[in-house]
């Protein structure tokens, strides 16, 4: 059986020629945030099957390899969230009444996320490694990790994406 692999871009990949704004091709801030969306989401799944793999069935591989696109993958969302895209909905025409609260929680919370990561990340290539760990304190910190970022990727489509058209959101209009 062979071990399934998935690859994670750098949250600045698909626009690596320049920052994607709203004037350029109309929701490109939607597109790329739907994009990143993505890869974290499919970075959580393959976290969720390392929590379900524990204690006996670890894939050590895919331990090291998530361990690797954790930090990169989750510093690169929020670094363009917050210089990006957080001012571009700060500047536009009539922001909803509550957005700089709104954007001041996700700050915190990208905080958090990043501080968790890093946590994760060591548990993870000493999972990788097959050195000791406390599998049911990992197995905890994987779930809390990949839920909060579900949590807060779901709270970012309802709210920051609210506005962008439905193709922009990643719904077939045709």
């Amino acid at each position: 059986m062979q071990a399934k692999t998935t690859t994670y871009l750098s949250a600045t990949d698909e626009f690596h020629g320049g920052n994607p704004n709203r004037t350029e091709g109309g929701d490109s801030c939607a597109a790329w945030l739907r994009h990143s969306h993505g890869e974290q989401l499919a970075l959580c799944s393959d976290l969720e099957e390392i929590a379900d793999s524990l204690p006996s069935s670890i894939n050590r591989q895919k331990c090291i390899y998530a361990a690797k696109a954790l930090g990169p993958l989750v510093k690169a969302a929020h670094h363009y969230e917050e210089t990006v895209l957080f001012p571009q909905l700060r500047s536009s025409e009539n922001p909803p009444e509550h957005l700089a609260e709104t954007l001041e929680r996700l700050k915190f919370e990208h905080f958090e996320d990043q501080c968790f990561a890093e946590e994760l990340t060591d548990a993870l290539l000493k999972l990788g490694a097959g050195d000791t760990v406390n599998m049911e304190a990992v197995g905890y910190m994987l779930r809390g990790f990949f839920e909060g970022i579900r949590r807060h990727i779901a709270f970012e489509r309802e709210h920051l994406l609210a506005g962008a058209s439905d193709r922009a959101r990643g719904f077939d209009v045709n």
